[in-house]
């Protein structure tokens, strides 16, 4: 084992092996590196043969950070590098954004376990690359338009040894300055939001992903909501919520659920839950529901 501190001064651990991360009826698995290309740029700790593992008292926490042409990448970078946790791994998955975000990404070179930068299907083919190169014992997404506040991690590490039983924990975030926090598995069957955030807030242990599998990247939007649909409805995997003073960071302003209309998100999630099997009256009751409540909402506007 060594111990090495990082530009901003955080103790990590790190071994001269890599453990593969295995489980049983695994769906995917975990790879040391991805499949190298001619138009792929790459690079991280790995190539230079320093690896993470899992310890007794200190599990991995593995943290994919999918990236597209943001302008906060090194903001939401230094977040993780932050954490006064060791034993953290940080995988970056960028989509090709150019030049300045290669130098960003090989200044912290020594910071970044593996990064890879190459053109890829959208967003959810980013969290699928950076699941099946974690290798940590949970595992979960910060965007980089997202911040971790520098205890969040501990706060999770508290939640995984008192709870070793959950699948995941859920972390109350922060967004446009409210607080989400909880978690409401009951409500599943009708509406999704009963996490506060598939980001910054939510992470999963590795094994209970690959018996649920990846994303499915077919859903343009809410692919996150399907893989939670098949942990909590499909799967029954359990979740425990952190208190609603343990944020574990800001979402910042990525505006992707926003970019869709109302009829469109509708229409996705009612495709997901038909594919997951769930009962075809409660889908008429969603849609039903659903349509007339927006109706209200546009003549409340239209009369103010």
């Amino acid at each position: 084992m060594i111990k090495i501190k990082n530009k901003l001064g955080k103790t990590r651990i790190f071994f001269r092996e890599f453990e593969k991360k295995k489980s049983k009826k695994e769906k995917f698995i975990t790879h040391k590196f991805l499949k190298k290309n001619k138009s792929s740029n790459f690079g991280g700790l790995r190539f230079k043969n320093f690896f993470k593992r899992g310890l007794k008292d200190k599990p991995l926490i593995s943290i994919i950070m999918p990236n597209f042409k943001c302008k906060d990448l090194e903001v939401a970078i230094k977040s993780v590098l932050k954490q006064n946790y060791e034993n953290l791994e940080l995988i970056v998955i960028d989509g090709g954004s150019g030049l300045e975000t290669l130098k960003i990404l090989k200044f912290y070179e020594k910071d970044i376990d593996i990064w890879v930068s190459e053109k890829d299907k959208g967003m959810w083919d980013a969290w699928n690359k950076g699941y099946m190169l974690a290798n940590g014992d949970y595992v979960g997404i910060v965007d980089s338009s997202n911040i971790l506040y520098s205890n969040s991690m501990n706060i999770l590490v508290k939640y995984i040894k008192h709870f070793s039983e959950y699948d995941f924990i859920c972390g109350t975030v922060k967004k446009d300055n409210k607080i989400y926090a909880g978690f409401r598995p009951q409500d599943i069957n009708i509406q999704f939001n009963i996490i506060p955030s598939s980001v910054v807030g939510f992470f999963i242990k590795l094994n209970s992903l690959k018996k649920t599998g990846l994303l499915n990247i077919k859903y343009k939007i809410q692919a996150d909501y399907d893989l939670l649909y098949r942990v909590v409805v499909k799967n029954k995997m359990k979740g425990k919520a952190t208190k609603s003073s343990e944020i574990f960071g800001d979402l910042g302003d990525s505006n992707f659920s926003l970019q869709h209309d109302f009829f469109n998100k509708l229409k996705n999630e009612i495709s997901i839950r038909f594919n997951n099997g769930q009962n075809i009256f409660s889908l008429i009751y969603i849609i039903l529901g659903r349509s007339i409540m927006k109706f209200f909402k546009i003549i409340i506007i239209k009369n103010k």
